[in-house]
């Protein structure tokens, strides 16, 4: 009988030995656990504050896109009326350089000392008409940039709306409790 209570005895310390390296285990993993979501959560916090951070910038640049957008607006009829200056002015240098090259016949044929005077004209046309293949070239450059402009004003201002509305959702989210530590 003795030996019998010895052996429950025995039996109940095993037990409860066996037990306790099961709760101190699993102590062992909570704690672990524990550890990893809290450096999961301050990482997702410094992130947070970067992200934060970066938004501030890119609203700061996008409040910069209206003035910018306006000063556009406002520069093509500029640019528009510079596009169309050029346009008159190739066309005038295009006539001109018909007439003087008619003024040089004229004169050849009417006195032959201005010959020299003749020849100055023709190669004035020469430039004249050099002059007005680049003077196109411009306009049409000019013209292309207007059109990539005005498809960039739109783009501009939904990049300003998502902005905006990345920063509101951030700034919720970091009015959220910190949960832990």
């Amino acid at each position: 009988m003795k030996g019998r209570k010895y052996n429950m005895f025995r039996l109940s310390w095993a037990i409860a030995l066996a037990f306790t390296i099961a709760l101190l285990c699993g102590i062992l993993i909570v704690t672990r656990d524990l550890s990893i979501t809290n450096d999961t959560f301050k990482d997702g916090v410094a992130q947070a504050k970067i992200v934060d951070s970066t938004t501030n910038d890119a609203l700061a640049g996008a409040k910069e896109l209206p003035p910018a957008n306006e000063s556009i607006n406002q520069g093509l009829p500029e640019v528009v009326g510079v596009l169309d200056s050029l346009t008159r002015a190739d066309h005038t240098l295009g006539e001109l350089g018909t007439q003087l090259q008619a003024l040089g016949d004229a004169l050849q044929s009417a006195d032959a000392p201005l010959g020299g005077i003749i020849d100055a004209g023709a190669s004035a046309t020469d430039q004249a008409n050099a002059a007005a293949v680049p003077a196109e070239q411009i306009a049409h450059t000019l013209a292309d940039a207007d059109a990539k402009v005005r498809a960039l004003a739109p783009l501009l201002d939904q990049s300003l709306a998502l902005g905006q509305t990345i920063d509101q959702k951030l700034r919720i989210a970091l009015i959220l409790p910190v949960i832990g530590n």
